[in-house]
């Protein structure tokens, strides 16, 4: 994985997607303008008033101190930049003199190496008594920076960019020498990494050893898995281009609640583009839609209409393509898609799942899980892609569960044993089956029951909706229920508050044979009598097909409960799509 971080890394800074070594994007508040004879102040910049800058970064954590002063080269707040104090109290005072004496100190040394005469008009400025005229206008945190031409800032010319690497390298790295664990060069190590990952709000280190046991031989900080100083920088530096980047990330789990929870999960995932141009095919592929699959998608204002994010429209169509010729037309045998799963333990980057594979293998399972997962509607209308996020809010999946099912989804997995009888339980609840505020996950539940019953089967197409010749007896009785139920729902006009759903939905799919003869006899005796001809028919007909199908099973197990409420959701869904035909008809002719 690491490996494959670093030919990212390198692909995007070939690119000039992602900023130079020991860099990172920034917001500043200020510029201090040297061209002119008199320094001149810009500023200050609300965000979106002046573009994000490249600037040197390193890690920098704890209190201000004689032992922990460390200043970013050229772009720092106003109390390394200028000595500006927090307040007038002694200690932050003498603690604005430290910060800017060596932030004064590191651009001499830059001046040193690399003899840049934008570096003398800077050393010159601070050096002077001008800069105390700038003391009332910038704030003690304001981001501060310095400009000697109007072309561009110095601390994005390339000699300062060199000089940055080479004086952290020279800091951080080990007097010793080992193998890099990602390049294998025999190199100086780093002891201390130069920046950190930044996931869920925490302060994220690549490696550390935190028990003795790591430490044998006398061997500490990163001398027991070491890694070369550019081989740590990129590593971190690509990280954070991926969570800082919308189409590399997705976030998985996460309980709000909780600031530091070990179980919150995010992916990040990335497409290897190696290929030269001449080799792409006319159709190129975006990871933002490859990993659509994932998003949470997002509920209109006041409504329950679940909107799926665009990305999965375009993933559908993907997989829609020919596939004749197909591989060989996008390359996609030698394009790889790359993921890994984040968490984030204590200042400490947790890696839960990688996963690597082809692009034509990922579409054949994509293609399988599609089919497997999509279902007609709650209303009867042609069913679409839910995104796994809905799928997880909806039967509350732990994290675990959500890494098996990323396996079933990317590597072909088959589904996880978990995930059936959590989605039964979903399904079956009170609520959901009647709360027309619950019919996302009505919807949700119903697509991970058709998910698991034909996952890598042909049935993954006839059943994505109502299916008149399965013949299996737990689909035939779960069609029977939702029959019986439009029958009293038509009698009553549509006006009934409960249906027999609501009290008998539990025991009817578990045990047949002793709960549907009472709810036959109340439906023939009350409620057939007051509906149409063409009811009566279906219910004839739905009862013919149990008796050549044996009768009403004793008892269901949990496959068999499934297949009922898939039969029960496909024949609802059709009773339902029916009564919208019907009404937009009389609406019509209405009119």
């Amino acid at each position: 994985m690491l490996y494959e971080l670093i030919e990212l890394a390198d692909q995007l800074q070939r690119k000039k997607k992602m900023p130079p070594l020991c860099y990172e994007k920034k917001l500043i508040n200020w510029i201090i303008d040297l061209s002119g004879a008199t320094p001149y102040l810009k500023g200050p910049f609300e965000k979106g008033e002046y573009r994000m800058i490249e600037a040197p970064i390193r890690q920098r954590s704890g209190q201000l101190s004689e032992n922990n002063v460390k200043p970013y080269l050229l772009v720092d707040d106003a109390r390394y930049v200028l000595g500006v104090p927090e307040n007038n109290e002694p200690k932050k005072i003498r603690e604005a003199q430290l910060a800017h004496q060596e932030y004064v100190r590191l651009i001499e040394e830059a001046y040193d190496h690399t003899n840049m005469a934008e570096l003398k008009r800077v050393l010159d400025f601070l050096q002077s008594s001008l800069k105390e005229q700038f003391f009332s206008s910038i704030r003690p945190r304001d981001i501060v920076t310095f400009q000697v031409n109007e072309e561009s800032l110095i601390c994005e010319h390339p000699k300062i960019q060199q000089f940055w690497v080479q004086h952290l390298e020279q800091e951080l790295a080990s007097n010793d020498k080992n193998n890099c664990a990602i390049c294998r060069n025999y190199a100086p190590y780093v002891r201390i990494f130069p920046s950190v990952i930044s996931l869920f709000g925490q302060r994220c280190i690549l490696t550390s050893f935190k028990e003795k046991a790591f430490k044998s031989m006398g061997k500490d900080q990163t001398n027991n898995a070491p890694i070369c100083f550019q081989c740590a920088t990129l590593t971190v530096d690509v990280f954070n281009y991926l969570l800082r980047e919308d189409k590399h990330h997705a976030e998985l789990y996460r309980d709000k609640k909780k600031r530091d929870d070990l179980q919150a999960q995010m992916a990040v995932y990335w497409i290897n583009d190696s290929m030269n141009e001449g080799e792409r095919g006319e159709i190129q592929i975006d990871e933002s839609v490859l990993a659509s699959i994932l998003e949470s998608g997002s509920f209109e204002d006041g409504t329950n209409n679940l909107t799926p994010p665009p990305e999965l429209k375009q993933l559908e169509e993907l997989l829609a393509l020919p596939k004749t010729g197909r591989e060989q037309a996008l390359h996609l045998d030698k394009t790889f898609f790359h993921m890994a799963v984040l968490s984030a333990n204590k200042a400490r980057l947790v890696i839960r799942e990688w996963i690597h594979t082809s692009i034509s293998q990922l579409l054949m399972h994509l293609e399988r899980y599609v089919a497997a997962v999509r279902i007609v509607q709650p209303t009867g209308e042609k069913g679409y892609l839910l995104p796994l996020g809905v799928l997880i809010r909806a039967v509350d999946m732990s994290p675990g569960l959500v890494r098996q099912c990323l396996r079933m989804i990317y590597q072909g997995a088959l589904p996880p044993a978990e995930l059936l009888p959590l989605a039964l339980q979903r399904f079956r609840s009170l609520k959901v089956l009647s709360d027309p505020k619950e019919t996302w996950r009505y919807h949700s539940s119903a697509s991970l029951i058709k998910l698991v019953l034909t996952y890598g089967k042909e049935e993954a197409n006839t059943m994505q909706s109502l299916n008149n010749h399965c013949l299996q007896p737990a689909y035939i009785c779960g069609r029977l229920l939702a029959v019986l139920e439009e029958i009293q729902r038509r009698a009553s006009g549509y006006r009934i508050g409960s249906t027999i759903v609501d009290r008998f939905y539990g025991a009817a799919s578990t045990a047949p044979a002793s709960t549907f003869g009472s709810l036959l006899r109340l439906s023939t005796t009350a409620h057939l009598p007051k509906v149409s001809v063409e009811l009566g028919r279906l219910l004839e007909e739905v009862m013919k097909q149990l008796d050549e199908a044996g009768g009403f099973p004793t008892i269901f197990n949990l496959r068999e409960q499934a297949e009922f409420a898939l039969g029960f959701y496909h024949q609802r869904a059709e009773f339902r799509s029916r009564h919208q035909a019907n009404q937009t008809k009389e609406t019509g002719e209405s009119q």
